[in-house]
């Protein structure tokens, strides 16, 4: 049913959202998810979202936070402060669950849903038919199918379309009902949407909040002492989180209670909370009141009372640069490439830029017009149009200093960019717009590139998908063959597997070992397979981890080849990760007990420090304190000088000498080393 006034149309157009949602799990199963999610939550609301439900519909659940961002997404659950309760809609599913209703409510809250029934309407179509239809008709610039894919696939799941055969689809009986009941957008909306900023009304900042803002607009020089730190922040429902944890800084709170907080609410490791600390002081959110004691600022206490994401952002852009201009410079359709240049005009690299991004998601001020493109919503023009914001060109001497860090952050921004491809292209095999596994297997040669291997992605009828080839510690040419397995419900069940191609792959490219890379493995079949037949099982997020380690602790190629080795080859990587991790760890507190304790004792051996840190948390051996002592006083280092020789290894002494000279040098080696590759 068409709405015949076209304000309302507008109104119907603006308040829905374009991206549906991930639920994880099978496609089949995704009905039977969402009522025992709420079956669940019926029974009492769920206030740790990092436990696991435990659902009958499929073999492997995933984390509450997991389905969080659907439920609340169709209106089916509230979250506030991380705890999960029914909303009114939720309890009306709960006491008649029906498709029809869950598919009413995809419909009512997602642009192009119900309007798919339209275009099915006249006659048949596949889903490229459908999709070209809606990019014509709706002025859209998607480059693959993947939007049109989702919502055809939940029309599927809810009855509202049928398969008719040739790989087309048509209206069901439901589905023609629902084209009588529902109320539709025509594309003349679209093309003559008014400017929206000026229908729009926000509620002003508090007082503290305006407070800051009005300091940056009476004083524009204030935009130069705007920060660039780097933002991390546990996912996903970033802001929500970050309420959390101010929320529990309210009154005055200790270091160590607060680490532990955040640490058990969000399962992290001291280190990741360590990480965040700079970014909730720097942005506005906490402040240090005494030694190690922290307490919401009075501007986050305000953001807390009114609950407004708009307050948040408010406070970040008058703390961070390029937040609101962020969505200024995506006032028109542009891809997150586009914007990730522009931020580096005020100073930001490309990871930086993309926390903000992920920010301005959130609180529905960008929003994903398709993939990797991103536009500003009429909300977040609104806010952008309060906002006083910076010139893009910085002017002051820290503009030098800012390029350069941008600069040396850039073969971390590669990899960081192939780390998100091979994410994202894991559970969207038309990722980029390509041919399906496409994406995903070049995601996987270029991180296996990074690391150091000769990879090469071959595909196509009758080969792998990927070839990566090192040399051993003897000299020795070693293969592996890699199956990419891209799938959009995030699980590669045994039936997604063919033996006999493997083998026939392994074969013909005389390989030594094979693995299958994918989002998940579901089920304990899968997995007693793949050891019976010496397939290891690696997720992107397994082998994203071992490229970060594999660069920040200078791991070998023989060392990373672990990984192909089954059954317990990651576990065998990890040992030598944790194990290298230490060994930097205990060299760290060597350096620093030098600093702390030369000018008293003249020189150390390794047995005064055994002494000296024997009580610390990490309490090294004397046999580890040795190897560290040896490594820093090698000539290739030379960061330690021996002093005075000794019988025993342990009592030899040595000083801490032109350690920034060593830095330089090292540094130097390695930049000549890799501009040389």
């Amino acid at each position: 049913m068409i709405i015949e006034d076209m304000q309302k149309q507008r109104i119907e157009w603006k308040r829905k959202g374009w991206s549906i949602p991930e639920l994880r799990g099978s496609k089949q199963a995704w009905f039977s998810i969402v009522v025992e999610l709420i079956e669940l939550i019926g029974n009492g609301n769920i206030s740790d979202l990092s436990i696991t439900p435990t659902l009958n519909s499929v073999n492997s659940a995933y984390p509450w936070r997991s389905y969080a961002s659907f439920l609340k997404g169709v209106g089916l659950v509230n979250n506030r402060s991380g705890v999960l309760s029914l909303s009114d809609t939720g309890f009306n599913f709960l006491n008649n669950p029906s498709k029809e209703q869950l598919a009413f409510l995809l419909h009512d809250n997602y642009r192009l849903f119900g309007e798919v029934l339209c275009l099915l309407d006249s006659s048949p179509k596949t889903i490229e038919e459908v999709d070209k239809e809606l990019c014509m008709s709706y002025y859209l610039d998607w480059a693959n199918l993947s939007n049109t894919r989702r919502r055809m696939d939940w029309l599927e799941v809810l009855d509202i379309i049928q398969a008719v055969g040739n790989r087309k689809w048509s209206l069901s009986e439901t589905g023609k009902d629902a084209l009588n009941k529902w109320l539709f957008v025509t594309p003349e909306v679209v093309e003559a949407n008014p400017n929206e900023t000026e229908i729009l009304s926000i509620s002003p900042p508090p007082a503290s909040i305006n407070e800051l803002l009005t300091k940056l607009k009476d004083d524009p020089s204030l935009h130069i002492k705007r920060n660039t730190y780097n933002v991390w922040v546990p996912s996903p429902n970033r802001i929500e989180n970050l309420r959390t944890i101010v929320r529990f800084s309210e009154e005055k709170v200790s270091r160590s209670d607060l680490f532990k907080f955040v640490e058990d609410e969000f399962n992290l490791k001291t280190s990741s909370v360590e990480s965040m600390m700079p970014f909730l002081k720097a942005d506005g959110l906490l402040e240090e009141v005494g030694r190690n004691i922290y307490v919401a600022t009075t501007a986050a206490k305000e953001w807390l009372e009114s609950g407004s994401d708009l307050d948040f952002i408010r406070i970040i852009h008058s703390h961070k640069r390029f937040v609101g201009e962020m969505i200024i410079a995506a006032e028109q359709v542009v891809t997150r490439n586009d914007v990730y240049s522009q931020a580096k005009k005020y100073g930001l690299n490309t990871e930086k830029a993309r926390w903000i991004m992920g920010f301005l998601l959130e609180a529905g001020l960008l929003e994903e017009t398709q993939y990797l493109h991103v536009k500003a919503t009429p909300l977040g023009l609104k806010l952008a149009s309060e906002l006083p914001l910076m010139d893009e060109v910085i002017s002051d001497e820290s503009s030098a200093y800012l390029t350069e860090a941008v600069e040396a952050d850039e073969e971390k921004t590669k990899s960081e960019i192939d780390y998100e491809w091979l994410s994202t292209s894991a559970r969207d095999p038309l990722a980029n717009g390509k041919a399906a596994g496409v994406m995903f297997e070049e995601a996987i040669a270029s991180v296996f590139c990074d690391m150091g291997f000769d990879a090469k992605r071959i595909g196509g009828s009758g080969n792998t998908d990927v070839v990566v080839r090192w040399k051993d510690e003897e000299g020795k040419m070693i293969t592996a063959i890699v199956d990419g397995k891209s799938k959009s419900n995030g699980t590669v069940t045994h039936g997604d597997i063919s033996d006999v191609a493997i083998e026939t792959h392994k074969e013909k490219n005389n390989a030594d070992y094979v693995a299958i890379v994918g989002p998940g493995f579901s089920g304990d079949t899968i997995k007693n397979h793949a050891r019976k037949k010496g397939f290891a099982l690696i997720t992107d997020a397994e082998l994203i981890e071992v490229a970060q380690n594999a660069r920040k602790l200078g791991l070998s190629l023989t060392e990373i080849a672990t990984l192909f080795k089954v059954p317990n080859g990651i576990m065998q990587l990890n040992d030598i990760i944790t194990t290298r991790k230490r060994e930097n760890d205990i060299i760290t507190l060597v350096i620093s007990t030098f600093r702390q304790e030369q000018n008293a004792m003249d020189s150390l051996s390794a047995r005064d420090l055994y002494f000296l840190l024997r009580h610390t948390e990490l309490s090294p051996s004397l046999e580890e304190l040795i190897n560290a002592f040896d490594i820093l006083s090698k000539d290739e280092v030379g960061v330690l000088t021996q002093i005075k020789k000794a019988s025993a290894t342990e009592n030899i002494t040595y000083s801490l000498h032109g350690e920034k000279y060593c830095i330089n040098k090292l540094r130097s080696l390695a930049n000549a080393i890799e501009k040389g590759l």
